[in-house]
């Protein structure tokens, strides 16, 4: 029922590339989020960018209850909801919310689906995201920041120096793309390189599927809810290392700022990470 609705609401919307004036001059911007884990946290990221240019406009994000803490996280001063669209009950309470505040321009950067996109119709204007033209190469943080037209800038990164000694280390090897995912032999090898080169007193695997838990170490088991964002979100800013595979995991572990290594196997760093990052790659 719900989709019929969506699809039935969205079938004629008229979804224009917004003019930077019109960014300029809106007084109430909303972002509607949703769309997969790593994606949403460059969203974060950029909108950080975007709210810095603006800081007088009033902003609103929407976003699955999952991705909370993060928006929380990241943005603390922006009113941000949370819904399930199957929820009926969160859809008239999105919906009255929206009429009521009359956005005037909205965003919905890396969110295809049709959820996103009906959010953005109670805006004066608005382009939604599967309507804009990228080019098929793009540093996945200029694409939102191509979208925002926020300038763009020129890929850079600092090569990290490791510390010689961590006490606290956090490994996230799970990709929702498996030829991205840290193999599990390869983190055997890792966890006893931590052990004798860093002396590491903890070392905690963060993963969805309990195959990458090793007997030696302390294991944090991912579930799709809020309160287990906020549980990795804590986990994040008490490690004192944060090796990762190119996931979700990576773009919060830069986000906080935290010493990160990062595996790369089947895609370029180039086109992943943030401009300015700090962090040591592994290309393998």
């Amino acid at each position: 029922m719900i989709n019929w609705f969506l699809r039935r609401k969205t079938a004629n919307i008229d979804s224009l590339p917004l003019a930077l004036a019109e960014i300029q001059q809106a007084d109430k911007v909303l972002f509607s989020l949703f769309t997969r884990y790593g994606d949403t946290i460059i969203d974060l990221v950029v909108i950080q960018e975007f709210i810095k240019q603006y800081p007088d406009k009033e902003y609103l994000v929407l976003c699955p209850r999952q991705m909370t803490p993060y928006v929380n996280e990241l943005l603390p001063d922006i009113e941000n909801i949370a819904l399930n669209k199957r929820n009926i009950f969160d859809m008239f309470k999105v919906n009255n919310k929206l009429k009521k505040w009359r956005p005037d321009i909205g965003f919905n950067p890396w969110s295809n689906g049709l959820d996103s996109c009906y959010f953005l119709t109670y805006c004066k204007h608005y382009q939604c995201y599967k309507d804009f033209l990228r080019p098929d190469i793009i540093n996945h943080y200029e694409v939102v920041r191509n979208y925002l037209l926020l300038p763009i800038q020129k890929w850079n990164i600092n090569q990290l120096t490791l510390k010689n000694s961590y006490k606290s280390v956090l490994i996230c090897p799970q990709s929702t793309d498996k030829d991205r995912s840290i193999p599990v032999e390869q983190i055997n090898a890792l966890v006893s390189s931590l052990k004798n080169s860093y002396k590491s007193e903890q070392i905690i695997i963060a993963a969805m599927d309990k195959s990458y838990f090793l007997n030696d170490c302390e294991s944090f088991f991912f579930c799709k809810s809020a309160s287990s964002s906020q549980q990795f979100i804590d986990l994040v800013k008490q490690s004192d290392l944060v090796i990762t595979a190119d996931s979700g995991p990576l773009h919060i572990s830069l986000a906080f700022n935290k010493d990160t290594q990062a595996y790369f196997y089947s895609t370029e760093p180039e086109i992943v990470i943030k401009s300015t990052s700090n962090l040591d790659i592994i290309l393998n």
